[in-house]
């Protein structure tokens, strides 16, 4: 699918900015020499080939962005800069992934590959279409899509919290009741922990990807000597990407002391079934060895002629069982 996104008649060419229209082009459909970005969704071999003469570049296949190697995700030729930037998808399910999703620039000509539909392309789509896009800055839209890729990870990322609060109020709410929780209760708070402690990880690992592609996107002539970061928007996404990436360390030992306190209630509920078998083996050790003493049927044992001899041994039993019982409770080991 060839999606080509132009900025709409109707605005003068020196206008500051317009809408940015989208148009899904039908198989075998030219691509307009005026589109300024170049959205690939999933292309055949036809449309790839399309867009390649289109644009006068190689654009790659999906085993090659599986396959990319990390000196090359990130290089320049013949003008051209070749982006390939790990992006979030599916963030909000409990399945998400990553993304690989190359970024091609070209004068004022940005064209997508991705075989994935993270969100932040539909958003972006839909507000440059209301809002519009600078005409005058050639790198308005890479760094808009860009921009809305960064905000969604921020949203993904406070949602996220929001969760692992929810979590953290069950799991001491739970421990602080009467009872233990069920098991099945641990391995639910268990299992939702892990997939948000998958979410953080791939939304730091998309993160970072971004990071080095601003990095290499942004011109060298914008930094300044007394500040390392390139100015203007891309430093400022830098500046707002670093930020959330010590949200996500935050999140992440966050989601690890949860882990550490549910296998500490768990250890607390195994030693309690522990201490629990421990008790009723000694309670019932006495009357066992009791029991075990005058069923032997020996004819010269003392007891064996006693008229009450069956019920003497059974107060026995019941002295030498409830004895260590009442001195666990005396201890407070029960």
């Amino acid at each position: 699918m060839i999606i080509v996104h132009s900025f709409e008649a109707g605005k003068a060419d020196d206008a500051e900015s317009a809408p940015l229209g989208e148009r899904t082009l039908r198989p075998g459909e030219p691509i307009p020499p005026d589109g300024a970005w170049i959205d690939l969704l999933e292309p055949t071999a036809d449309e790839r080939k399309a867009a390649e003469g289109f644009a006068g570049v190689s654009l790659p296949t999906p085993e090659e962005m599986d396959e990319i190697e990390p000196s090359e995700l990130l290089y320049a030729e013949d003008g051209v800069r070749y982006m390939t930037a790990r992006v979030l998808a599916l963030a909000k399910t409990n399945r998400p992934k990553i993304a690989n999703v190359t970024f091609i620039r070209k004068g004022n000509v940005l064209i997508t590959v991705r075989y994935d539909d993270p969100k932040p392309f539909q958003m972006f789509s839909r507000r440059a279409q209301r809002l519009g896009v600078s005409r005058k800055d050639p790198d308005a839209i890479f760094v808009g899509l860009v921009d809305m890729i960064v905000a969604r990870a921020s949203e993904i990322l406070r949602a996220t919290g929001d969760r692992v609060d929810t979590l953290s109020e069950a799991i001491f709410e739970r421990a602080s009741r009467k009872g233990r929780p069920l098991t099945d209760e641990y391995q639910s708070v268990l299992a939702s922990l892990g997939q948000e402690g998958s979410r953080i990880s791939k939304a730091r690992e998309s993160l970072d990807s971004i990071e080095l592609m601003l990095r290499f996107a942004g011109p060298p002539g914008n930094r300044s000597e007394e500040d390392s970061e390139p100015q203007g928007h891309i430093g400022t996404m830098l500046r707002d990407i670093a930020s959330l990436e010590t949200q996500t360390e935050y999140l992440l030992g966050k989601v690890q002391f949860l882990l550490d306190t549910i296998l500490g209630l768990v250890n607390l509920s195994q030693n309690d079934i522990i201490k629990i078998l421990s008790v009723i083996t000694v309670v019932f050790t006495p009357p066992t060895f009791f029991a075990s003493m005058y069923g032997m049927n020996f004819k010269n044992m003392p007891e064996y002629d006693w008229a009450y001899g069956y019920q003497y041994g059974l107060v026995l039993m019941l002295v030498s069982a409830v004895v260590p019982y009442l001195v666990f409770r005396w201890k407070k080991w029960l």
